[in-house]
């Protein structure tokens, strides 16, 4: 197949960690090192500017501040600029709410296909269980909604991607069709038990038949952390002795988290944890993660814990469900009441138990789940709706758009840094070099 460009746009990017920002990062180094096609990737951002990554660009799209190191983008113009300048084929958008009108907007006048990845189930995690708060026939209402939106932008790609069965079956139900299943993948060597670490069991205070529990993730009531914590002291009281607790992630719930641990030496706050190989080696080295969000589209947290070798302790509800009952690596609770988190955190405090389950978990890892499989079949999704729309126009090879990414990066000067902080723009970024020690990774 000709050379073409794919175009990546997504409000839903936070660098300071979730899902999304793993799997823009991992397709960024996987299809910048591909000379097949010309891969860009549009982010929200405090400035603009562009940075090279082999054969990919990373374009910084300036964007109002929401909290927790998400931005939305709110100049369809600026997005239109770029777009034009980038001419793609396909553009993957990774959010709903104005981004799909937008990106539409950004588009018209070329010839492009646009298809979606659902990377969250917003219509019932941020409509209608918000609303529901109020009161349970507003929540209905809005989900409802929300669920006409998703038809209304999602429903309307050449192809709409959706990480497990369970989410696949959510969409055509709510008459979202042209889904594709596309499971993420993990790092099996980077999350790999080899890289438990004694040493740091120790300062946590754990010795070699401890059996430490790990939150990795954020601290929202979304992700459902609450019953966790409260269960610790149930688990206290039953047993009689504390169980060790480990937190890494930030959020609302950070004063929770903190609080209990200037109660008890067992319980120890890591905070966000920025680097990969550190989060790797904290969740070989633990024994047990909890994944209790009912809401997940994969639960790529609770994915890079198993190749770690941890047991999971998850709902049996969406995404995290479905895994459990493929990989029979933990316990799944229909409900997520702080005592029955305890039953089973005190189950998982048997000899060997964590452990078995941990070793069947990062064996399935190996077997269901690889980034190499999710971008391939990402590109063969590409290629395909390409194929369907007619082949009707193939783009330039990348070295007849290098001057239009010249001029644009001339026209979009990025912003002088705050002190301590690296300029976007990185020319000396290397093809395969980690970007989480790069320019971009640590200077937005």
């Amino acid at each position: 197949m000709a050379k073409y460009r794919v175009a990546d746009v997504n409000d839903f990017f936070s660098l300071t960690g979730g899902g999304v920002r793993r799997y823009h990062l991992e397709k960024l180094r996987f299809l910048a090192k591909r000379d097949d096609l010309e891969y860009h990737l549009l982010l929200p951002s405090d400035r603009n500017g562009v940075e090279v990554f082999g054969h990919a660009r990373i374009h910084h799209v300036k964007a109002m501040p929401l909290g927790s190191g998400y931005r939305i983008m709110l100049n369809p113009w600026r997005l239109r600029r770029v777009l034009h300048t980038i001419r793609p084929d396909v553009v993957e958008v990774g959010s709903p709410y104005n981004t799909p009108d937008w990106v539409r907007f950004a588009l018209w006048g070329l010839d492009c296909q646009v298809v979606g990845f659902w990377h969250a189930n917003f219509p019932v995690t941020d409509v209608g269980r918000v609303l529901a708060k109020q009161s349970k026939w507003l929540g209905q209402l809005g989900e409802k909604a929300a669920w006409w939106w998703a038809r209304r932008t999602f429903g309307r790609f050449a192809a709409t991607m959706a990480a497990t069965d369970c989410m696949v079956q959510q969409l055509h139900l709510h008459g979202v069709d042209q889904v594709v299943q596309t499971p993420l993948g993990v790092d099996t060597q980077m999350f790999h038990p080899k890289h438990r670490d004694a040493k740091l069991r120790a300062q946590w205070g754990a010795g070699p038949d401890d059996v430490v529990m790990a939150w990795a993730g954020r601290l929202s009531d979304d992700k459902n952390y609450r019953p966790l914590l409260e269960a610790w002291q149930k688990v206290a009281d039953r047993t009689g002795q504390e169980p060790l607790l480990v937190v890494a992630g930030h959020g609302p719930g950070e004063p929770m988290v903190r609080a209990l641990a200037a109660r008890s030496k067992r319980v120890h706050y890591l905070g966000f944890v920025e680097q990969s190989r550190e989060m790797a080696r904290i969740l070989a080295s633990a024994d047990v993660v909890a994944a209790l969000c009912p809401y997940e589209t994969f639960g790529l947290a609770a994915v890079e814990a198993m190749a770690s070798g941890a047991a999971i302790l998850g709902s049996a509800h969406m995404s995290i469900g479905e895994i459990l009952a493929m990989c029979r690596c933990g316990i799944a609770l229909e409900t997520a009441e702080p005592s029955l988190v305890a039953d089973a955190w005190i189950e998982l405090l048997k000899p060997g138990r964590a452990a078995l389950l941990g070793a069947r978990g990062h064996q399935e890892c190996k077997a269901r789940y690889s980034w190499k499989q999710t971008f391939g079949r990402i590109v063969q999704v590409y290629e395909q709706v390409l194929s369907q729309a007619g082949g009707q126009r193939r783009l330039q090879r990348s070295a007849d758009l290098a001057p239009l990414l010249q001029e644009e990066a001339s026209q979009l000067s990025p912003q002088r840094p705050r002190s301590g902080q690296a300029i976007a723009a990185d020319p000396a970024a290397e093809p395969g070099k980690s970007l989480d020690g790069s320019a971009f990774w640590r200077g937005l």
